[in-house]
């Protein structure tokens, strides 16, 4: 890749740019990705990538994880490392320098029955429908509530949750079964419409 036109001018010093960058083989580039601190811990080597850049926004990417290094920086406060992804390109679309989008998968689920994260935040205000009882029982350590409508009646059951993916959330263990109508709001005492659980889902959480 040439950093120089023709023509221009070039002054000789310790800090003078490099007039050339030049790459052995294209056909397979390497991505350094900075993952922050919180995160680093479940990528591994192996793990694959997809990721798009600013050229072909709605053409998806895929690589691997090759390198994690040790040693970490300091981005916005936020220590960070460096993450690096091989990833084929053959038709030598991408090129030194692009910015990239990376999203990393670090586990995965297949036929599995998932909820709405909003339907998992959702608590009643003043319905007075809980197993019959009338006031909200706490689920215990490492489960969630979730609230369903049976035979026209909100109730409320305790659900072990799974994998998340930032919307949705892998349901592991529980009286919940796929076409359950789950509540997220309510509006006084007017529950909103309610929303189907979402059928399994082959892609990766």
């Amino acid at each position: 890749m040439r950093n120089v036109e023709v023509g221009q001018t070039v002054a000789a010093g310790l800090e003078t740019p490099p007039l050339f960058l030049v790459a052995a083989d294209l056909t397979v580039i390497h991505i350094d990705a900075n993952v922050d601190e919180k995160d680093i811990s479940e990528v591994k080597p192996g793990d694959t990538a997809s990721f798009t850049v600013g050229a072909f926004p709605n053409r998806p990417f895929a690589g691997e994880v090759t390198q994690i290094c040790p040693s970490s920086q300091t981005i916005e406060n936020v220590a960070t490392y460096d993450v690096v992804i091989s990833a084929p390109n053959p038709d030598l679309l991408l090129e030194p320098g692009m910015m990239a989008t990376i999203s990393i998968v670090v586990d995965r689920r297949d036929d599995v029955i998932r909820a709405p994260n909003q339907a998992l935040r959702y608590s009643p205000r003043d319905l007075a429908v809980l197993n019959g009882s009338g006031s909200p029982t706490a689920p215990p350590d490492s489960s969630s509530q979730l609230w369903i409508l049976r035979d026209g009646k909100p109730i409320a059951i305790t659900v072990q949750l799974g994998l998340n993916d930032g919307a949705n959330t892998e349901i592991v263990g529980g009286d919940l079964q796929p076409g359950d109508e789950l509540i997220i709001g309510e509006s006084g005492i007017v529950l909103e419409k309610p929303a189907a659980i979402i059928p399994p889902d082959p892609r990766p959480s």
